[in-house]
């Protein structure tokens, strides 16, 4: 990169477009380590504050590490989990795990050739009222949710949490704090609520310090919010949120045209 009187932009956007091509084209591999900021200053001519600036875009673009001092960054690794949306809760699919006993983060992790794990949490509360308009309830009407942080070989992946009516989820397995060995899907068809179709909502949105801290989402990054809504033939009966980290998640839909 050259100085010139007749730059259209300041040295620190300059040089943050030659690292991002350098990343962007392989010459800068994931993982691999930045030149410190001594070395980068050096190269390109320019001051230790400019490198900076432009070592500061780039991390809040999600394309390399926060690094303290001299160096420590690097260019970040992203191998996103191809997670196919629409067949997670296929009755096909429901069936298959149900055969082998496994549930639906576990099966899906399996396919991948990856190990999933997840963290449950069981709670009994009053229906939040986004959720309550979804499953046509009162706000004060209790429901049961459950809470889970899943985790894609040993590495927190996703937070997922499910919200049931009370009537249908009290007395049953969804209210204990474990997987569900057949899945929920499974299980609701044999207490009698056999899912017919799902709605999904997605949208993007910046993650907020909870979402960060507990998925160690780095700067830059979005999340992918996907609610979906669960319904047999006579009512809705789960609501899902589940924040995608937008730094690992693929999300794909196969639909029939």
């Amino acid at each position: 990169m050259t100085q010139s009187s007749e730059r259209d932009e300041p040295l620190y956007r300059e040089l943050a477009e030659d690292l991002r091509q350098a990343i962007r084209s392989g010459r800068l591999i994931p993982g691999s380590p930045l030149p410190t900021e001594a070395d980068l200053a050096t190269q390109h001519q320019v001051s230790r504050n400019t490198v900076r600036l432009a070592l500061s875009a780039l991390t809040g673009e999600g394309l390399i590490t926060a690094g303290r001092g001299r160096g420590g960054r690097r260019v970040q690794r992203r191998e996103p989990l191809e997670y196919y949306a629409s067949r997670s809760e296929s009755m096909d699919r429901a069936d298959e795990r149900q055969i082998v006993g496994v549930d639906a983060w576990v099966a899906d992790n399996r396919d991948l050739g990856r190990d999933g794990t997840q963290h449950i949490t069981v709670e009994i509360e009053q229906a939040p009222p986004d959720i309550a308009k979804r499953l046509n309830l009162d706000i004060d009407q209790p429901v049961v949710v459950r809470r889970r942080i899943r985790f894609s070989n040993g590495e927190p992946h996703n937070l997922n949490d499910t919200w049931y009516p009370a009537d249908i989820a009290e007395g049953t397995p969804i209210m204990h704090p474990a997987d569900v060995p057949q899945g929920t899907i499974a299980l609701m068809r044999e207490l009698g609520y056999a899912q017919v179709r799902y709605s999904d909502e997605v949208e993007t949105r910046m993650p907020n310090p909870n979402e960060t801290h507990r998925l160690r989402i780095p700067p830059g990054f979005p999340v992918i919010v996907q609610t979906r809504t669960g319904y047999t033939k006579e009512r809705p009966v789960k609501v899902t949120v589940t924040i995608w980290p937008g730094d690992r998640t693929k999300l794909i839909y196969e639909l029939p045209a």
